[in-house]
């Protein structure tokens, strides 16, 4: 980038005028609280500019022409033409012309003196409103609703009546273009559209060119385009940019913008005045896009933009807008200056984002504005000056190698774009200097372009190894937005059992795209974990990460067991781990966890010379051991376990038995069919809710025992009781019978196993006991 250096003084000089945003409404003094003028209601104005006049009509219920200064004020009345309408400037502009419709009369005044210099009866009832001087004539549109004409007043002063052929329903409104010319143009609203003549007009002859109804509703006014080729017709409820050729009637292309408003008129240069979008008025040219600005006429304060209420000054530099109350009264003026200057709205902004101190930098500014470019223009016209300030230029460098990107779709105006290094310290600014051209007006604005360190961001992708005493890598990577300084350094702490509190392995360079590589040969198995810390250098802020790495570890001999399986309430357990060989540590954790429980610490402690720790357990319930070994520097941590069971203890009884026997070495139980019932009860000790008892009883017959009947998984007693009951009747007289029970626990959090009752042996004899 290419500066050229330049004082405070030079840069002041140069700044000059310049330093402010130039933006919608700011190219011009236009003043939106308006001049509230000394007359009751309005009616036309037009604009003396060699005399430095602004005429203005109030219509019916004033008495006078109000005559105002350029700018709206220094107000004086022309005292003497009631009921003053339509007005008109002869084409030297010597005279003023006013109808005067409640006088039947046209009043011609001297534009030197103010004085009214000659009168013309226009015919009694013929009410004359509408003027228009075309071809070296004074024109009038007169008559009532229902009875409307054309009449004519000559340099001669002859009034001359139904100068048009045709018949008008109502008063026809006249208009023609703003220089002076032979075209003229009538018009009057017929229903819901409007009925519109064109003429040709040659001394006091009218010829016509065209007659047209159109569609609109809600005439108000209508004007002649400067070159007179053209008319634009306003309406609000049938709002549109149609062209309608002067020579035809017919639609011939578009307007730039919608003929919206109350009234509309013409400049000399062409230029048309407005649309009233959202409640303004808007300048812009006849073809083309865009407009130049917007002006308000006083919505916001109860005021609208009358029929007839837009004037041009003849070098274009002022619009006059006027604004009424809803009953047409209270006339408020407000005048735009410089109307055809459309605004220019700089934009600019760093396309490097973030921006870090010493970074490379492209500024870009563009433009906005209401007036788009013409045909075949490929960038705003003017010139752009762009300033750079930093700490090291605090008086301002311009840059002299701007380049420029043509205006596209997504940049209608253009661009300028500088490019650079960004400060190591202190702001960064540009201010943008556009000179204006044309219709476009100067801007200038300052653009801080904001430099602050940034954390780029670092990442650790890849992890290769993995094992102990073998070579680990790990690949890293930090990454900037764009295009960055190379500067800082990596840093790399590593923590690991060994080292709870880490240390550092020192610094790793990284590539100049951010890209880094680490090794290391872990001596230590278990969580190594590596910390990356980017300090940042002198451009940007501090960053970190980390991988943890799970460094493999060989798995110790490690066991757990008891001195049985299976134990009776009340028992006690020898339990014992037994470690094999480790690297620095021999310590175990033995645990145990009865069930339905959680798990309970039972030992803690050195494995002796052994490799065993041993603990002992008084036994509840079934119960599951484990042994843990936390791991060592090489030995991975790991847990066993092992289960016991819980035997409950069972009771046996028989109801009502009358005497015992012996068959070989077997006791049996003796019963009579006369005692009814036999019992059997059984107790099961420790039992669970849910736990249940089974009942089998067998018959000896043919060499073996044969299962008679049974009962199946019978819940116990709440005091872990079971009484089973069977009718003597049923059992064979004088054979042998056997019976026994078997406690199954519950099929879910089973705090103890099943178990068998021993057999009881019994017969039963027919009768009673002798």
């Amino acid at each position: 980038m290419k500066l050229a250096r330049f004082s405070s003084s030079t840069a002041a000089a140069l700044l000059l005028g310049l330093t402010t945003v130039v933006g919608p409404g700011a190219v011009d003094s236009y003043a939106a609280s308006g001049i509230p003028l000394p007359i009751a209601h309005f009616a036309h104005m037009v604009v003396d500019a060699p005399h430095g006049h602004l005429f203005i009509s109030g219509g019916a219920g004033t008495d006078g022409i109000l005559v105002t200064d350029l700018d709206g004020g220094n107000p004086t009345t022309i005292g003497g033409e009631p009921g003053a309408t339509g007005l008109a400037l002869s084409d030297d502009g010597s005279a003023l012309y006013a109808a005067l419709p409640g006088q039947d009369a046209i009043a011609a005044i001297s534009t030197n003196t103010l004085t009214e210099s000659a009168r013309y009866d226009t015919g009694t009832g013929t009410r004359p409103d509408s003027l228009a001087v075309a071809g070296g004539t004074l024109w009038f549109g007169y008559g009532t609703a229902g009875d409307g004409g054309i009449g004519s007043v000559d340099t001669a002063g002859t009034v001359t009546l139904r100068q048009d052929s045709g018949s008008w329903p109502a008063p026809p409104m006249l208009t023609t273009t703003p220089t002076p010319s032979g075209v003229l143009a009538a018009a009057a609203q017929t229903g819901d559209t409007s009925a519109v003549v064109t003429y040709r007009a040659e001394g006091d002859a009218l010829t016509r060119q065209a007659a047209k109804a159109l569609p609109v509703p809600d005439l108000s006014d209508f004007a002649v385009t400067a070159d007179g080729r053209h008319l634009a017709v306003s309406s609000w409820v049938h709002a549109s940019a149609d062209r309608y050729r002067t020579s035809d009637l017919a639609v011939d292309g578009r307007f730039t913008e919608m003929v919206a408003s109350k009234a509309v008129a013409v400049a000399p240069d062409g230029t048309l005045a407005g649309c009233g979008c959202n409640y303004e008025v808007r300048p812009f040219p006849e073809t083309g896009e865009g407009f130049y600005n917007d002006y308000d006429y006083g919505y916001g304060y109860g005021l609208s933009l009358p029929a007839h209420g837009l004037a041009w000054s003849p070098d274009e530099t002022r619009l006059y807008i006027m604004g009424v109350d809803d009953s047409g009264g209270t006339p408020t003026l407000r005048v735009a200056r410089d109307p055809e200057t459309a605004w220019v709205l700089l934009k600019g902004v760093s396309t490097t984002t973030p921006l870090a101190p010493g970074e490379a930098y492209a500024f870009r500014t563009s433009f906005n504005s209401p007036l788009d470019l013409g045909a075949g223009v490929s960038i705003i016209p003017g010139t752009v000056r762009i300033t750079r300030y930093d700490d090291a230029d605090p008086d301002g460098v311009l840059v002299q190698d701007a380049t420029t990107t043509r205006a596209n779709v997504a940049d209608f105006f253009g661009s300028y774009h500088v490019a650079g290094t960004a400060p190591l310290s202190g702001p960064l600014s540009f201010h943008v200097d556009y000179s204006g051209s044309g219709h476009y007006a100067p801007a200038g604005q300052t653009f801080d372009v904001p430099v602050a360190k940034y954390a780029p961001t670092i990442a650790l992708p890849y992890v290769t190894g993995g094992g102990r005493a073998a070579p680990l890598t790990i690949t890293g990577k930090l990454a900037w937005p764009h295009a960055h300084v190379t500067t800082g350094a990596v840093h790399v702490v590593k923590t690991d059992p060994a080292h709870p509190s880490g240390y550092s392995m020192g610094t790793v360079p990284f590539t100049a795209d951010g890209g880094f590589t680490f090794h290391d040969v872990p001596q230590t198995g278990g969580a190594n974990t590596y910390a990356f810390s980017y300090d940042g250098g002198t451009s940007y802020l501090p960053v970190s990460t980390w991988a943890t790495v799970d460094v493999s570890r060989a798995t110790p001999s490690l066991s757990v067991a008891t001195d049985a399986k299976a134990y009776r309430p009340g028992a006690t357990v020898k339990v014992t781990a037994h470690l094999g060989t480790t690297y620095n540590s021999r310590s175990v954790t033995l645990y145990d966890q009865p069930a339905g429980a959680s798990r309970v610490r039972l030992k803690s402690g050195r494995v002796d010379a052994h490799g065993n720790l041993v603990a002992s357990y008084k036994v509840s319930r079934n119960t599951v051991f484990s042994a843990a070994f936390t791991g060592d520097y090489r030995y991975a941590p790991r847990t066993v376990t092992t289960g016991t069971t819980l035997t409950p203890t069972v009771r046996t009884q028989t109801q009502y038995p009358i005497s015992t026997t012996r068959v070989g070495s077997t006791t049996y139980q003796v019963f009579y069919k006369s005692e009814i019932n036999m019992g059997f009860n059984v107790q099961v000790n420790p039992h669970q809710s849910g736990g249940c008892m089974t009942v089998y009883v067998e018959h000896y017959y043919s060499g073996a025992w044969h299962q008679s009947t049974s009962e199946s998984c019978v819940p116990l007693y709440s005091d872990g009781w079971y009484g089973y009951a069977r009718a003597l009747k049923l059992f064979t007289s004088n054979d042998r019978f056997r019976i026994r029970g078997h406690y199954t626990p519950p099929a879910k959090g089973a705090q103890a196993s099943g178990v068998w009752t021993q057999w009881t042996y019994l017969t039963v004899r027919p009768g009673s006991p002798s």
